[in-house]
Formats: C-alpha cells, structure tokens, sequence
C-alpha cells in the first residue's frame, strides 16, 4: 500500500503535491496555516488524512508519539491505529482536526497533532514517583481547603494515619501547629497565585510528641490549562536539627561578643542567662561563689566559701526561679560537666558547673518548666560550652576588679583628689573638677597649688600610655611640678625645666628598656587675684577655654606645641585678662571645637556667677576620653585687703614701711603678737632690699581672709638672689632673712621680668 499514488503529503510551504516515498519527515509543516483544533500553537501536523481516513502522510515525530512504524500505517484507514497502537505505551495523546488553508479548512484534510501527556505513561510516572517517593511531605489541597492526598513523608513526619487526613481541612488537621496561620495563608495563595517559601512552623507532632519539631512549609498553586485554580500543594521539610544547630551557634556567638567586652562578673552571669533563653531553656537562673569577688588568686585553694548565691535569673521575675541574692542548692553532687537532673513535674532541668582550673566559680541551672522536650547530647555540649567562656570571663572580670580596687585606691591617694568635686582654693579661686583614675585616667593628674600672695597655680596634664608604667611617670611628674611651682616659676619657665626632667625619666627607662618613648602634655597657670589675670603656658594641645562674665568666650588661648620630651619650638605661653566672675577651663586631652557636650558646658559656665553656678554634675557630660577636668572660676579680692607703698633707696625709709603696715594691721584686726611678727618682717626684708637690691623698692601687703593668711612682699630690681645665712654669735648682720623664716610659715623669692619679689606667709587667728 505503500505505492499508491493517491497518498501525496502535503508540503505547506509550496503547496505541491510530494511523493509519500522516501524517509518520513520530522514534522509535517501545516498547509500555510494555523494547526487545527486542539494542536499546539506553532507546530505542524505528525500526520494527514484524506476524506476516506486513510492515512496519506506519516513523520517521524508521529513514529515516535504513537509507537507505529510508517510502513505499517500509510495507505490504510486511520482506524487500523487501534491494532497497531500499544495503548499502555503511551505517554501523550493526538487530536484531530481539520487541515486549515488561509483560514479555511481545506476538504476532506485532517491532520493529527500532539494533545499533551496522558495520565500514565513517563510524565505522570515521574510526578507519581516525586510524591510517592520524595522525602519531602506532599499534601493536595482542593479550593475548599480539604486534603485530597499526602505522602508517605507527610504522614511519617506527622505521625497521622492517612485515613485521618484526607477528606478532612488542612487547618483541622494540622492544629496542634498552632505558629502556621493556616487558613489565612492557605486563602491568600489560592486567590492570588503568589506562593508561599519557607514559612517556619513549630508543633508536636503525633509520631515525635514529647519534642518540639521546625518544619520549613513551602504552599503553590495548582492551575488547569486555562490557568483557573483547581487546588493547593503544600510542602513540608523537617528541619528542627538545622535550626537547632543554627540556634546553638547563634548562641555562643552571642555570648561571645557580649560576655568577651564586660569585665564584671554579674553582668558576665546575666549575659550566660539571657543567651541561653529560649535557645537551650525557657528559664535561666546563674548562680556564683564567693572567690570571684575575692581577689585573683581564690581559685588555687578549694577550702574558700562555695556557698552559692543567685546572680541573674532570666526571664526576670521567672516562676519557679530564685531570687537574687537567695542561697543555691542544686540537687546531686556538682561534677565537671553538665548533667541532668532527675526529671520532675516542673519539667527537665540541666546543671553546668561554672569551673575553671579545677576551682567552682558557679553554677547555671537551664530548665524547661511545663514542657516535655529532653535535654539532648547536643544541648550537653552547648551548655558546657556557655559554662566554660563564663568561667574564663568571670575569672577575668574577677582579676580586673582587683586590679581595678588597687589601681583606684593608688591613684586616687596619688592625685590631689577623686571623682567629682567643688572646693573653694584661697578664697580667690571656686573650682570643680572631674577624675577618672582607671582606664585612660592612669596616666593623667590635676592640681590646684596654692601660691603666695592669694595667687593660685593651675595644673593639669597626662602621660601617653596606660598601665603602671604610665602611672609612675604621672606620680614624677606631678611631683615635679609641685617641687618647680614652690620656686614661683614664670609658666614658661616651670615647663622648661619639666620638659627636661621628662627627659631625664625617659633616658632612665629606656636604660632600663621598660616601657615606650616618655612624652607628656602639660598645661600650667597661675592667677593673680590683685591684677586680675593669668599667666598660662602649655605643653602639647590640650584644650583650654575661658568664658568672661559679660559672656565672651576664648578658645584659642595658645597655639598648639610639642609635648614634653619632644623636639620642637618653645612651648606657647601668653597673658590673659581674668577679671572676677571669669571661668577657665583645663582638660587633659584635646577636645574638638564643636564637642556638643563642651559647648553645653561653656554656655552653663559663662556668665555673671550669680546667674552661673559652677558645679561638678555640669561636668558628667563630658566625654569618658577626657581623664581629668579641671575648672575654675575666679573669686573677688576685697580691695582694703591689698596695701601697698613705694619704698625710698635710704635706710631711713625703713621706720616709715613699718609705721604704715602697723597702721594697715591694726586696720586689719590682727592681734598684737601677729602685728609685732609682721612689723619685725617688713623691717627686715626692706632693709635687705635697701643694702642689696637696686631701686625702685614697694613693699605690698595681701591679707586673704579665706586663708587667714598675710603675705608680706618686698620688691626691688636687683637680680642678686637672696641667700639666706645663719649668723654667728659675733656677727653683726646677716640675720634679716632667718628671722623672717622664723617669723613667717612660709617665704619664698619670685623672679619678675625686671627683679624679684620676696616674700613671707604669715598666719593669723580669726
């Protein structure tokens, strides 16, 4: 039948007649024309008919669709397909249709197109396979939410018979999955086509009830070939080890990066409990022994107090937790490693001992109350892992506030004074100041020293480094500049020579080869309460600032130098005005100009001080970088309480200087042997200055009523330093200045640009 020449195939590009002999083509091209019914948009006929049915043109795409051979069909009636075809073989099934021509059907010309797969064959074998044999749970869902099919993974992972699943709502069969908005959910998909991914739900399943499972839930759409919804499937993995491990890993991380930056072994306690919940436990609860807070070396003798007492329960206010403070006795001997206790009604509970180097530092209790899942060996390990970076951070934090006490009771007895404060220095000066003795603060110190004359000495400044070594340069340094300041030194000056004696203690330790490079910052001033000004030197660029009583600010005292111990320029030193009522401001550090906290402080500190109160709290604000801060606000010197005169060049002069300070004394209310001391003072050290110094000559008097003090100064413009000698029996002079010391608490000479000062301190009752 093959021969027949009535059987041609129709080539739909040409539109002739071809010969059926010969290899059968892939596909046969439609006739200049859109496939008929039911075929594939774009694709041709596998094979054609003509009005009788007999098959006139047979491909290869045909061969392979139906399973027939061309020589066994072609020239006979298309119902022979129904012996030659092995219908179990098939995995797609054909269509018919009229063969259409530029629009129109041609007569008598039927073609066969593929009709998409058959239930059965190799695709549905493959989807059959996916659900029967997937180990992810399958469920099928109609539009009405019921569950028309599962797998065998769904029901293993549920523990539900299949019988109690189909049929029913997927809402009512997965209720004990109370996390899985299920109705909701299910709706939102089915209406809008967007599926769901990934959707994490907890529950206890029927074939697992005493554990808690995770199960990630995936839901899709399940549409016909016009696109209209038919159903739902929803996809279920168990993934309640992967979370589990992710959760202990997030875990340590945790206690890692926020147990490593405390160095307190409370917080180090309430850290390991909130870590812990609700990861490993529902409840938390840590409890310490007494040698973390007794000193670095309570862990080498096991005889010390274990007694332990709760530190952290978490959450706080925990049912069936302890308080803090109560006395701990966890149940069973505490062993090296976790352990379980023995299962009670209020729900497992798991034991970590707190140990390090044999030595108990604590006890962790993690318990899960009114649930039923058991610790596992998992959980073991993560609860020994939390104890053991507790112990060592506890051990730290114990060894830091130990070495914390100590450095905190050296330098504060080291430095003038601790903390936060406002005193009142000389009557002429009201200051307030903040320390911190630790951290930054090893290195920095402050001092107010009071001078002669109600002059006050200003000083603050800080060591680079931190540590003891630091510490020891700032207790050197400090004492330096005390020994430099009782010489009465121009700021200028005082720096000089304590830059040299930096110098000296750096040569020392790098003798030694301890410690870095010595270098300081440094800033000394002195006010004069009767001129009403400062003479201010710094060493480094240290923040300085002065606010005025009519409200101008001065921010740029000094321009910035080196530091002590380095090479460089001479140090900056200038004289500024300070009438009453202004404000100076000393940090150890540099500060930027537009430091939000210090503008805050300038606008509380500048002003008239009856509007302005210095006080300490103003300086809480500043930031923690700056170790010490040192302010102060100058005081009002009564005028009648400053007395001076001009002092001729002949001895005669030295009856009338002790006529008018006797008359200033008296004026004063000072008693009679006060008056006499004075009297034989100024007697002497004018007669001194008549002999060896060089005109002009002024003698001043500065009573400071604050103090109780008078000073007594005698000035000339002679460069002789005074020499003070102790006479013999024998000698008729050289006594002026012993009997002055005598006299005086205290004396002193002060260099000035053009000659000296000298001076005594006289005190006196009230």
């Amino acid at each position: 039948m093959a021969e027949r020449e009535d059987s041609p195939v129709e080539d739909g590009r040409e539109g002739r007649a071809a010969p059926a002999e010969g290899p059968a083509p892939e596909e046969l091209p439609g006739p200049a024309g859109r496939p008929g019914p039911g075929a594939r948009e774009g694709r041709g006929a596998v094979a054609v008919l003509d009005e009788r049915g007999v098959v006139v043109a047979w491909s290869r795409a045909a061969e392979r669709l139906l399973g027939v051979d061309p020589a066994r069909i072609l020239g006979r009636p298309v119902t022979d397909l129904l012996t030659e075809v092995v219908v179990e073989e098939l995995s797609e099934g054909v269509t018919v249709g009229p063969v259409i021509t530029d629009g129109e059907a041609e007569p008598g010309r039927w073609g066969l197109w593929p009709a998409g797969p058959l239930p059965g064959g190799i695709r549905s074998g493959v989807l059959e396979a996916v659900f029967t044999q997937s180990p992810v749970g399958l469920h099928v869902v109609d539009a009405d939410l019921r569950v028309l099919r599962v797998n065998s993974a769904a029901v293993g992972m549920r523990g539900i018979p299949e019988r109690e699943i189909v049929g029913r709502p997927f809402s009512q069969v997965y209720e004990r999955f109370t996390s899985l908005p299920v109705e909701g959910t299910l709706r939102q998909v089915l209406a809008s086509g967007v599926p769901v991914f990934d959707r994490r739900v907890s529950g206890y399943p029927r074939a697992d009830p005493l554990r808690e499972h995770i199960f990630s839930v995936s839901i899709f759409r399940l549409e016909d070939d016009a696109g209209r919804p038919l159903g739902l499937v929803a996809s279920a993995v168990d993934v309640t080890a992967r979370e589990r491990a992710r959760d202990r890993l997030a875990a340590l991380h945790l206690v890692h990066g926020r147990m490593g930056l405390l160095l307190d072994p409370v917080r180090c306690a309430r850290e390991l409990a909130r870590a812990a919940v609700p990861i490993l436990a529902d409840v938390a609860t840590v409890a310490l022994t007494a040698p973390p807070l007794h000193g670095p070396d309570a862990d080498r003798s096991r005889t010390l107090d274990e007694t332990l007492r709760c530190v952290a329960v978490w959450p706080p206010h925990a049912d069936e937790a302890p308080e803090v403070g109560a006395e701990v006795a966890p149940e069973g001997r505490i062993g090296d490693g976790p352990y379980i206790e023995p299962q009670t009604a209020g729900g497992p509970t798991l034991v970590a001992p707190i140990m390090l180097r044999g030595a108990l530092l604590g006890v962790a209790r993690f318990s899960r109350p009114g649930r039923t899942d058991p610790f596992e060996a998992d959980d073991l390990r993560l609860a020994a892992d939390l104890a053991a970076h507790t112990a060592v951070c506890v051990d730290n934090a114990r060894r830091y506030e130990h070495s914390h006490a100590v450095a905190l009771a050296l330098q504060g007895n080291l430095v003038r004074r601790g903390g936060t404060g406002v005193s009142t220095g000389g009557g002429t000066l009201e200051t307030a100041h903040r320390y911190l003795p630790t951290g930054l603060g090893t290195g920095a110190w402050f001092d107010v020293i009071p001078l002669s004359g109600g002059r006050a000495a200003l000083t603050i400044g800080h060591i680079a480094g931190v540590g003891p070594d630091a510490t020891a340069a700032m207790v050197q340094l400090r004492s330096a500049v005390q020994a430099l300041a009782a010489l009465d030194l121009d700021p200028h000056d005082l720096l000089a020579r304590l830059d040299d004696v930096t110098r000296r203690l750096d040569e020392e330790r790098s003798a030694a080869g301890t410690g870095e490079p010595l270098t300081a910052q440094c800033v000394y001033a002195v006010h004069d309460p009767v001129t009403e000004t400062c003479a201010i030197a710094r060493a480094g660029r240290q923040t300085v600032l002065v606010g005025r009583p009519d409200g101008s600010r001065g921010t740029r005292l000094l321009e910035e130098t080196t530091a002590l111990g380095q090479e460089g320029p001479p140090f900056a030193a200038e004289e500024i005005p300070l009438p009453v009522g202004s404000t100076l401001v000393l940090l150890s550090g540099y500060a930027a100009p537009g430091d939000p906290a210090l503008a805050e402080l300038m606008e509380q500190l500048t002003g008239p001080p009856p509007a302005r109160r210095l006080s300490a709290a103003a300086l809480d604000d500043l930031p923690a970088d700056q170790a010490a801060v040192l302010v102060a606000r100058t005081l009002a010197l009564d005028p009648a309480d400053v007395a001076e005169w001009d002092i001729g060049p002949a001895l005669s002069s030295v009856a009338g200087a002790r006529r008018r300070a006797v008359a200033r004394l008296d004026d004063w209310g000072l008693t009679e042997d006060t008056a006499f001391s004075i009297e034989l003072i100024v007697s002497e050290l004018v007669t001194n200055a008549i002999r060896h110094g060089t005109p002009p000559i002024r003698l001043r008097l500065v009573r400071n009523p604050a103090d109780r003090t008078v000073t007594c100064e005698v000035s000339d413009a002679g460069a002789a330093a005074p020499h003070l000698r102790r006479a013999r029996a024998a000698d008729e002079g050289g006594r002026g200045l012993f009997i002055s010391g005598e006299l005086s608490d205290r004396w002193g000479v002060r260099w000035l640009g053009e000659g000296k000062t000298v001076w005594t301190e006289s005190a006196y009752d009230a």
